[in-house]
Order: structure tokens, then C-alpha cells, then sequence
């Protein structure tokens, strides 16, 4: 008697959640058609024909995986040294000498050209793409879609949907050829849509460079955006640096922009020793954990003075903890490659 109250509650739960899964996808396919007859009046003032237009919403539907994964991203659900650990990996630092070596020249004038480190470019297309590797296999436009219908932050999704129109409607390609990670970053460095209308070049400085299948292009594109972003030459992004015991006000003054030299005053030093090279220059406290995230040395580092180009880099990922890893993976490969 109990076992068939017990079924007949399972089967009466199974039937409930099949109407509501069904409730929502209807919801979802209600939204996107809402989607399409909103986003065509603005995609039609931008160029896009309706020829690509109805090409990109052709069996579009929405993929609940994408939810799923905007609402875990890495950057804000792990510790410091869990993200910098899955960064900064002995793989990535030797395919990252590999792709430095093979593409030196060309990082060379890019560093020339656009002033951003060669190094961090290499950092950037390593914490992006693993170097190409994993650019994603995403359909950029189902993403985009259900990001703008059921995520957060819906109007900038739909901007970023009909700036992917305008890819293919410029570039004469197929809808189905656009592809990249959940989120609708594309190519080698992960551009999205409107950052790659905006800043993406070709290695030769024209516009709108093959980032998904020319590495040349896409550097060149990530150090365009970065230059245009405001990234100071020959600076780097910051200090890993020692506190003293002494230093009880840390965390009141996370948030407060010094000179380098103000921070010495306060008895913090860098770790590596000796002083800063610009004392005047302007120096955030950023306290990552309470323990050392990542050092050449293994010395027990957990603290680091941050300067302007550590905000750059933070244009490209709004994430402290990103920039960070972009820093330090830059330096290793920086000190390592120093030694040829």
C-alpha cells in the first residue's frame, strides 16, 4: 500500500515537471519570437539584410547549458588560488614559451606598434584560448539569444546579437560559422561581438583581422583594444609585495590609490627587493587570499601594489583575480624566455 502511495506521488511529481519544463520552453520560444521582431527594426538601420537576418534565426532555439554556466563563471566562484591554478599551469607556461618562440617576430612589432607587453598578449591568448586549442564550439547566435531572452543584462545580449549579424553581413559568411564559448567570445583571444567590430584588425593594421583562424590577427586585435584602452608602454601591471607585521590598516586601504613611494613609507617592499622604478606612480593594494596564489620563488606572497595597466587588462575581463593571472603568467613567461 505504501510502495503504491510512494508511486503514485513519483508519478504525479514526473507529471508536474514535464508540464512546467513544457510551460517553459513555450515560454522560451514565445521569447524568441519576441526577440526576432524586436532586434530586425535595429539590425535593418545597421545594414544587416534579411537575407543574414532570417539565416541566423533559422531553428534558433534556446540552450539552457548557457544559463547554466553564466551563473558559475570562474572568475567569482572560486578561491584565488584555485583560479590562478587553473591558469597558470606547467602545460600552459611551456605552450605559452612554444607560442612566444614561433611568433616572436611578429609580438615584436606589435609591442612596437601598439606599446602593450608582448608578454601579455601571450598570457591573454593563453588564459583565453590554451593558445587556440579551445576557442569554443558554441553557436554564437543560440548563445547570444538565450542570453538576451532569459539571462541578465538582456539589452547588452541583443546588441552583441545584431553586432554578430553584422559580422556575417560584412564578412559574407554563414551564421553557423560563428562559434566560441557560452557567452559569445570568438576567435583566439575571445573577442566579442562588438569588441571584434571595434577593435579587430589584421596583422597588417586593416580592419576586421581572422581572429579565429590567424593568430598574427588576433594579437593584433587584443593589442589594438588594449592600446585603445588606455594601456601605458613600457609599464607593467604591478608589484608582488611584502607586508609588515606591523601593517593593521590593510584592509581600509585596499581601496586607496597611492604613490609607490607612500607604500614603502608604510614599510611595504616588493618581493623580488630593490625599489619601484616610477616611486610617484599611483599603486592600488590588492589582497588576493590569505594565502600565495602564485610565485616563481614559492615565497609566501599574497599581496600586490597594482598600477594603471592592471585596469587595462581588467577592461578585457572585468576581474581582479583575471588580471592577476594575466600579470603573473606574463612575468613567468617574461623571466623564463629572458634566459635564452
Amino acid at each position: 500500500m505504501v510502495a503504491a502511495r510512494v508511486a503514485a506521488v513519483l508519478i504525479a511529481m514526473m507529471t508536474l515537471a514535464g508540464f512546467w519544463s513544457a510551460r517553459a520552453e513555450e515560454a522560451q520560444e514565445t521569447a524568441f519570437a519576441a526577440l526576432k521582431s524586436e532586434i530586425w527594426p535595429v539590425a535593418e538601420r545597421e545594414g544587416v539584410s534579411r537575407e543574414t537576418f532570417d539565416a541566423a534565426f533559422a531553428g534558433l532555439e534556446p540552450d539552457p547549458e548557457v544559463l547554466r554556466l553564466a551563473n558559475r563563471q570562474p572568475e567569482f566562484t572560486l578561491t584565488a588560488t584555485q583560479y590562478i591554478d587553473r591558469i597558470i599551469t606547467p602545460a600552459r607556461i611551456a605552450d605559452g614559451k612554444a607560442a612566444y618562440l614561433r611568433y616572436e617576430a611578429k609580438l615584436k612589432v606589435l609591442e612596437r606598434r601598439y606599446g602593450v607587453s608582448r608578454y601579455v598578449l601571450v598570457a591573454i591568448w593563453g588564459a583565453e584560448s590554451d593558445f587556440g586549442n579551445k576557442q569554443g564550439s558554441w553557436a554564437v547566435f543560440r548563445s547570444l539569444a538565450t542570453l538576451a531572452t532569459a539571462g541578465r543584462r538582456a539589452d547588452f545580449w541583443k546588441t552583441q546579437f545584431v553586432e554578430a549579424l553584422k559580422i556575417v553581413e560584412n564578412q559574407r559568411i554563414s551564421p553557423d560559422k560563428l562559434s566560441g564559448s557560452w557567452a559569445g567570445a570568438m576567435g583566439h583571444t575571445q573577442f566579442i561581438p562588438s569588441t571584434y567590430n571595434k577593435f579587430g584588425v589584421s596583422f597588417s593594421g586593416k580592419p576586421r583581422g581572422d581572429i579565429w583562424d590567424n593568430p598574427a590577427d588576433a594579437l593584433a586585435s587584443t593589442a589594438n583594444y588594449l592600446a585603445q584602452s588606455g594601456w601605458q608602454r613600457g609599464r607593467t601591471w604591478g608589484y608582488a609585495v611584502r607586508l609588515p607585521e606591523s601593517f593593521g590598516a590593510a584592509d581600509e586601504m585596499k581601496a586607496s590609490a597611492l604613490p609607490l613611494k607612500s607604500w614603502r613609507k608604510l614599510g611595504v617592499e616588493r618581493d623580488t627587493g630593490g625599489r619601484f622604478p616610477k616611486p610617484n606612480e599611483p599603486a592600488r593594494l590588492f589582497l588576493p587570499g590569505k594565502t600565495n596564489p602564485f610565485t616563481a620563488n614559492k615565497s609566501n606572497v599574497s599581496a600586490f601594489l597594482t598600477i594603471a595597466n592592471f585596469d587595462v587588462i581588467k577592461k578585457y575581463n572585468n576581474s581582479d583575480l583575471y588580471a592577476l593571472a594575466v600579470g603573473l603568467l606574463a612575468d613567468r613567461l617574461a623571466a623564463e624566455l629572458s634566459w635564452r
